[in-house]
């Protein structure tokens, strides 16, 4: 009991107006009940990326990289030779695999580094030897890398890169020498092949950038090279603060203080615009940066930050007088600080928030909505449904909307605030700090089975359960 006092004690708060209940000690709608440490990190982490089944990689301050197993949270591999911050880390897959045999890892000391991920088994100590290659071509910091298909990686910073997979470079554009108004490096990549073959990037600037990126023939070898061809539509004067892919057709676009727009693929023209902050009752609460991340589920529905809250919108549904969204749920005091981070987990239906307050909690309904078994229904549909509590099928009986999530769990552990999350499927949970302290949360009740399975198993081997004795 003091050790589960210890993780999932209430911390006290200030005295903000907070619409969710208190959750104490008893979270029966809290899978995890059970903590490990991962010793690894020195400093904060940036990026937790999934590889498969069995691995995640982190990205961290400390100058380095290191490679997981997601079920036990042993350190595979440290991931070292970077001189500065490793900033993002990118699994390069083949596009008819889900296998990772190989990642990108990038960083503020101008580089790009490719590894070679062969094996599952503990190779620490032995890091150089799988580094293939050290990439130099960058003439500032690098902020992200993204994978265009089974061949090219874009990779974005003070400059824009295009590369093949091996870290051969194909193009780079300079920005600064063509772009004297941009303030800060690239961000955000996104990568667009509806409309045409190229990329939408986002910086500390009021607008969006379009590259295409062309292909021509030298020697047997395509080659690849971007090519500005113009700044997207001006819908306001914020910097822009993250960029998320929607569908084939949609992407949308966050400003500081809390303007989203939906852009089409097709037209690469705004299609809606709503602010999220425009519902916040105490607007002295928001921070510098309102909008810190926007998370698409479904081709449909959006999960934003606001400050110390979240809303939930669905792309298509339905608009106010002023032909602004309506969100489907709200909740602005989610924190008493700003969240940092949100992830929705679609085959949990709930919530993960991560704060500057510390604290990690876990939003949804307790209560799924009944369901007529002849409706025919998307998964991720479901999801949000069981996440809200409600019944979206238009003949079903209308609830008030916004709907309130409630708390469902809340894990203290961290001292700093915690930067970045992950779902690990069957696995769990992983969590990262500011300090560089990481925590792998488990299903307790899981956890419990497997230990009662290794118990049975020890025991009829040694004949205890048999009557005979080994």
């Amino acid at each position: 009991m003091a050790l589960r006092n210890l993780f999932f004690r209430k911390r006290p708060e200030p005295k903000v107006e907070d619409s969710h209940r208190d959750i104490h000690d008893d979270q029966p709608s809290n899978p995890y009940t059970e903590a490990r440490l991962l010793v690894g990190h020195t400093d904060s982490v940036n990026q937790i990326a999934k590889l498969d089944e069995k691995r995640f990689a982190t990205a961290s301050n400390d100058k380095t990289a290191i490679v997981w197993d997601s079920e036990t949270g042993h350190k595979l591999c440290v991931l070292s030779g970077h001189e500065g911050p490793v900033t993002c880390v990118l699994p390069l897959r083949d596009d008819s695999s889900a296998e990772c045999s190989s990642i990108m890892t990038a960083s503020t000391d101008m580089t790009i580094r490719v590894w070679e991920l062969n094996s599952r088994d503990s190779f620490e100590g032995l890091e150089e030897q799988f580094c293939k290659r050290v990439v130099t071509e960058h003439k500032g910091l690098v902020n992200c890398l993204v994978q265009l298909n089974s061949e090219l990686v874009c990779s974005g910073g003070e400059d824009l890169c295009l590369w093949n997979k091996s870290g051969e470079l194909h193009h780079i554009f300079h920005r600064q020498s063509v772009f004297k108004d941009e303030r800060g490096p690239i961000h955000s990549v996104l990568k667009l092949d509806n409309r045409h073959f190229g990329v939408v990037t986002a910086s500390h600037y009021h607008r969006l950038s379009l590259f295409d990126i062309n292909t021509s023939v030298a020697t047997e070898t395509n080659h690849f090279s971007l090519q500005f061809v113009s700044y997207l539509e001006e819908c306001g004067e914020e910097p822009i603060s993250c960029l998320t892919s929607i569908s084939g057709n949609l992407f949308a676009s966050a400003a500081h203080k809390g303007g989203v727009v939906l852009w089409s693929t097709n037209s690469l023209r705004p299609v809606k615009l709503f602010n999220c902050t425009a519902q916040q009752p105490n607007r002295s609460l928001l921070t510098n940066i309102a909008i810190k991340q926007i998370q698409a589920i479904g081709e449909r529905y959006l999960f934003v930050t606001v400050a110390n809250g979240f809303e939930v919108y669905d792309v298509i549904g339905q608009e106010d007088a002023q032909g602004r969204l309506k969100p489907l749920a709200s909740h602005l005091n989610a924190h008493s600080c700003a969240i940092t981070y949100l992830e929705f987990v679609e085959s949990r239906a709930f919530l993960v928030t991560a704060a500057e307050d510390n604290a990690v909690r876990l939003w949804g309904s307790p209560n799924k909505p009944p369901r007529d078994t002849a409706d025919v229904n998307t998964s991720y549909k479901a999801s949000i449904e069981d996440f809200l509590g409600i019944d979206l099928n238009p003949k079903a009986k209308k609830k008030p909307l916004p709907i309130v999530p409630m708390l469902l769990g809340e894990m203290n552990l961290h001292p700093k605030y915690v930067t970045v999350t992950r779902y690990l499927g069957k696995y769990g949970l992983a969590t990262a700090g500011l300090d560089g302290m990481m925590v792998l949360w488990k299903d307790g009740d899981e956890e419990r089975d497997k230990r009662d399975i290794q118990i049975q198993r020890f025991l009829t081997h040694a004949g205890f359960l048999s009557g005979e004795t080994a």
